[in-house]
């Protein structure tokens, strides 16, 4: 099942199209002129006629359309830094979900770290303990590459397995590999620290403490994810607050993330519309109750990396007024992609479509301020759970949520 989704879609929005792409559009690995070509003539008219945020984020399209064409001019680049001049392009619009998308023969893992772009420097954002960098120290290179461009070409870059199980996107692409391999990191200072890449902690779990329930979501992008979280809210629907957790959650199927909302309303949420560039709605997106609702309070931790879904979710949570929001301002990120291909065999190419607006007119895609804004809250990183203990060690957000539950009666 999940093999299939993988050659069809990523997002559920992607699914409506007619049907599964026969083959690549422009060809196979290695790349030839030819093919580079098609590759960015294809990438062009996709853009053209479906992007919508120009205006919106004020991106120069001229620009964009200049760089994007500029790829070409070199025709001595070696694939692999073909494809990332065209993410380089791509990263100009702001839009994490216009991007590509790379499909790897071996398990996709990072290592204990997670990078962020501020202003012209690559900065640790968050890091595991003992890993030997500290959260704000400046990376001046990634595996030998200048670490700015790298980044930049990220952000407009995600990575899989072949069975889609694991999902690197933005910042964490940077990183990606094949587990068990490494990757070399330069400090500014002229450290030079070499991590591991582990494989990437993707299954919901949930803990208990004493009468408030603890719900970890990493990611909405498996379909059949649903039934494992209605599985997981059945057993603390006995409890008197829940913790959903949701930092660093890269998104998914907006469907799934509906089908948690519903299992925390007596009644349907407000509908969403999906807008064109033209303010065009093309259809309204409804969250359903459904099943036992939770009845009790809830608090949802958010962080710069909740992103797509996730987000959505977050603005979902916002509007029906269910819960209180607690950390960091979300990524945002919540369009629609629905349009996307195979360019080559290996990568795939998708382009927003959509903007997701509320009902009054807010645009998602910027994110959203939390309801209790904690500093300090982007030092935290997540620790796997041993033995079914949860660390609360230097984790802020999840002390302070904690202490919001047990105060309120």
């Amino acid at each position: 099942m999940r093999r299939w989704l993988v050659a069809c879609a990523l997002w559920a929005c992607v699914l409506a199209q007619s049907g599964c792409q026969t083959g690549p559009a422009c060809g196979d690995f290695p790349l030839e002129a030819e093919t580079r070509q098609c590759m960015v003539s294809t990438i062009d008219a996709m853009v053209r006629d479906h992007y919508p945020f120009a205006e919106q984020k004020g991106v120069d399209m001229t620009l964009f359309f200049k760089g994007l064409w500029a790829s070409l001019d070199d025709p001595e680049l070696d694939d692999e830094s073909f494809v990332l001049s065209l993410a380089q392009s791509l990263a100009m619009l702001e839009d994490g979900h216009t991007r590509l998308e790379r499909y790897r023969l071996e398990e996709v893992g990072a290592p204990p770290v997670k990078l962020a772009l501020r202003g012209e420097h690559v900065v640790v954002r968050s890091v595991a303990p003992g890993v030997g960098l500290e959260p704000g120290e400046v990376i001046e290179a990634i595996d030998g590459r200048p670490a700015p461009p790298v980044l930049r070409s990220a952000l407009a870059s995600a990575e899989r397995g072949t069975s889609g199980e694991v999902l690197l996107l933005g910042a964490d692409a940077a990183l990606a590999g094949e587990v068990g391999t490494d990757v070399t990191l330069k400090t500014a200072s002229g450290r030079v620290v070499q991590l591991t890449r582990h494989a990437v902690l993707h299954e919901p779990f949930i803990r208990r403490f004493g009468d408030v329930g603890y719900l970890r979501v990493k990611t909405f992008g498996f379909i059949d994810d649903l039934d494992r979280l209605d599985r997981l809210m059945n057993e603390l629907m006995d409890t008197r607050g829940l913790i959903i957790d949701l930092r660093d959650n890269g998104g998914g199927y907006p469907s799934v993330s509906d089908g948690l909302f519903g299992r925390l309303v007596a009644e349907d949420g407000a509908p969403f519309a999906l807008v064109d560039r033209q303010g065009r709605v093309h259809r309204h997106m409804q969250a359903r109750s459904r099943g036992e609702t939770y009845p009790g309070e809830v608090v949802v931790l958010v962080n710069e990396g909740t992103f797509s879904a996730a987000n959505y979710f977050a603005h979902r949570m916002r509007e029906d007024h269910r819960g209180v929001l607690l950390g960091e301002r979300t990524g945002g990120g919540a369009a629609s992609p629905d349009r996307g291909l195979m360019l080559v065999d290996g990568l795939w190419f998708q382009v927003s479509t959509y903007v997701v607006e509320t009902l009054s007119g807010h645009n998602t895609e910027d994110g959203l301020e939390p309801t209790i804004p904690l500093a300090g809250a982007a030092a935290w990183y997540e620790v796997v759970p041993e033995q079914g203990a949860l660390s609360e060690e230097k984790d802020v957000l999840l002390q302070r949520a904690r202490r919001y539950l047990e105060g309120v009666q």
